[in-house]
């Protein structure tokens, strides 16, 4: 759903700021984590590393999508800013002040801070779930999980398995 949002508010973005769309590059891997291990970003770089004469304007729907690691974003930042390219965000206004860049820093680190926290919070109730003896890893095959009210998912054989 939230890929889906992305797709129709960048373009509508750039239709109102009378910027014609040169291409789009997805990128299905969240914002956490080393960039140049993002295809999609891998991909817009080389863009615009293929056109170092064109001044181009990258845009994102949300500050998070962009790095959610603080070194990465401001690197991503800065492979940008080398190219020539400037970024322009949907929810944020990236300024070239030092209150700006401020700013964008602390923005960065929540976004950080937030992707640790729930990576904690989701290994923490894993972690609960396995101790009360529940399967937490995808379902085997001839397995699926099923909802169970007052325990969640829970693992079932799939009736499909049973037939032979």
């Amino acid at each position: 759903m939230e890929a889906l949002a992305q797709e129709s508010r960048c373009p509508e973005y750039a239709a109102s700021k009378g910027y014609l769309v040169a291409a789009v590059f997805p990128d299905t891997i969240s914002g956490g984590g080393d960039f140049m291990k993002r295809l999609g970003m891998l991909a817009l770089l080389s863009f615009l590393d293929a056109q170092p004469n064109t001044n181009f304007v990258a845009m994102i729907d949300d500050l998070k999508r962009f790095a959610r690691d603080t070194r990465f974003h401001l690197d991503l930042r800065d492979a940008f800013r080398c190219r020539g390219a400037s970024i322009e965000c949907l929810n944020f206004k990236f300024e070239d002040t030092p209150e700006g860049e401020f700013i964008e820093t602390i923005m960065a680190a929540q976004g950080a801070l937030e992707r640790k926290q729930n990576e904690r919070q989701v290994s923490q109730k894993m972690k609960a779930r396995m101790q009360d003896g529940y399967w937490v890893f995808p379902a085997p095959i001839g397995y699926r999980y099923e909802k169970i009210r007052g325990h969640g998912k829970i693992l079932k054989m799939d009736g499909c398995a049973n037939r032979k």
